[in-house]
Parts: structure tokens; C-alpha cells; sequence
């Protein structure tokens, strides 16, 4: 990549923090603690880049597809290490510094983003692919499994630098969580978990990827216990079986529209 075009990548994630800084953005609160939820981090500042996977084998719905780096403007980073296709997710958040968000913005707009259509060789038929979005800005290519890091170094160097930035992190914790799910079946499924709120077939509002409920308080507590043995994406609440995605909310996201419209 040339010399102007790095130029520009450091200018603009110099104005982005600038910016920031001058509406009076504040560090989040800590993100401590394992057994309870607690509000979400801040995420102040807005979203600068996010990081998803997807393509290959999909989970359950589109709402399972949670972000694998989601950084904003105050250097919250939250991060999804180990996607399950079951039970709880196991979200981290990191606090980077503001000099570490400028040299992520800076690696983005090395590695070619964002790009208008796909960047570099086009993913195989129903193939795993990573979607990064910077400044609005969609960008798909290959997944690293697939990618030729000797002709996109640096799109492996920022993978490898959202990875390292990655740790150490605390759990994240949340106060909102969305369950997302679709009838699969009629009647009690073996193995699946038993929902603890009631009928299923009415609860939460439907969207393009099936009912979505958004779980707060004593219900996300009741819900959360139930989900920690679940063995599969299967739940019944007694009159029939469902296929369900849980995915706990993010920072700037305050409803089942956030969700299924992001994922």
C-alpha cells in the first residue's frame, strides 16, 4: 500500500478521536464480576470497526452470529472468542487506549478498508467469510482459515492485532440479552432444555429470523440458570420444541431490531 494512502488512514483515525474528545467522551465503567449481569460498557464515543464471521455451517439463526470484535470510540472492546451454538455466549470485553484505537483505525485503512465489494479472492460457494465494517462501511473477504496472509499481509497483521488487543479481558456483562427462536417441532424434544418463562408461541415480537424476546431483571436470571446445562440450541416450554439463539445485547444496541438488523 503506498505511503499517501497509510497518510490518510492515520489522518482519519486522528480526526475520529479528536473528535471524540471534543464531545467529552468518557472511559466506561469496569467490566467485573462472573456470576450476575451488570450494565453493559458504555461504548461511548460510537462504533468504529466490527468484526464478524459468518458463511459455512450458520448457527441457529442469524441473531447467533454475534460480532467477533465489536471496538468503540472510548476503547471499549468487546470481544466473542469461542462462539457456542449452545447455552450462553461467552462475551469479553477489553479498555484499549485512545493510542491503541488509532493504530487499530490506522491497520484497518492499510489493510484496503473499507472496500467496495469483496477484498481479494471472492469466498468459495457457502464458504466461511469475515465482514469487517469501518466508518459505516461494509467490507467481506475470505475467512483467515482460507485467506493467503503472503498476499493480504496486512489484513492478517490487523486479525492478529485485534487478537492480541483481545487480551486481557474481563466478562463482559450485560442487563439485556436477546432470545431469538423458531418452532422446529411439536411436543418435548429429548435433550432439550426447558424454558422457564411460559408459552413460547406469543412471546416477544416477530422478526425476519423468528420471535425475539428481550430478557431483563428476574427473568434474564431464570433464563440465564436454565441455559448454563443446555446441550443444545433445542428449548420446549412444554407444547412444543424450539430452535433458539441467545445473544446477550452491545453497547448502542437497545432493541430486537439492533439485533436482527446487525446480524
Amino acid at each position: 500500500m503506498s505511503n499517501s494512502l497509510r497518510l490518510s488512514g492515520a489522518v482519519l483515525a486522528a480526526a475520529f478521536l479528536l473528535g471524540t474528545a471534543a464531545c467529552g467522551t468518557s472511559s466506561p465503567s469496569p467490566a467485573t464480576g462472573t456470576s450476575t449481569p451488570g450494565e453493559k460498557p458504555s461504548g461511548s464515543g460510537g462504533l468504529v470497526l466490527q468484526v464478524r464471521d459468518g458463511g459455512g455451517l450458520v448457527p441457529v439463526s442469524p441473531a447467533a452470529n454475534i460480532p467477533r470484535f465489536s471496538l468503540y470510540g472510548d476503547g471499549t472492546l468487546v470481544t466473542s472468542p469461542a462462539p457456542k451454538r449452545s447455552g450462553l455466549p461467552g462475551l469479553r470485553v477489553a479498555h484499549l487506549s485512545a493510542a491503541e484505537v488509532r493504530t487499530v483505525v490506522g491497520a484497518a485503512h492499510d489493510a484496503g478498508l473499507p472496500h467496495s465489494g469483496p477484498l481479494g479472492p471472492a469466498p468459495p460457494a457457502d464458504g466461511p467469510v469475515r465482514s469487517y465494517t469501518l466508518g459505516g462501511k461494509l467490507t467481506t473477504t475470505v475467512a483467515p482459515a482460507l485467506r493467503d496472509c503472503t498476499r493480504q499481509r496486512e489484513l492478517c497483521a490487523l486479525d492478529k492485532r485485534l487478537d492480541s488487543l483481545a487480551e486481557p479481558s474481563e466478562t463482559y456483562r450485560y442487563s439485556v440479552m436477546a432470545a431469538v427462536f423458531d418452532e422446529s417441532g411439536r411436543g418435548r424434544t429429548p435433550g432439550a432444555a426447558t424454558w422457564p418463562l411460559g408459552r413460547l408461541s406469543t412471546a416477544g415480537e416477530p422478526t425476519s429470523a423468528g420471535r425475539c424476546l428481550l430478557l431483563r431483571g428476574t427473568d434474564l436470571k431464570r433464563v440465564r440458570e436454565a441455559a448454563r446445562t443446555a446441550t443444545s440450541s433445542a428449548w420446549t416450554d412444554g407444547t412444543a420444541t424450539y430452535r433458539m439463539a441467545l445473544r446477550p445485547l452491545l453497547p448502542g444496541e437497545d432493541s430486537c431490531a439492533d439485533v436482527v438488523a446487525t446480524d
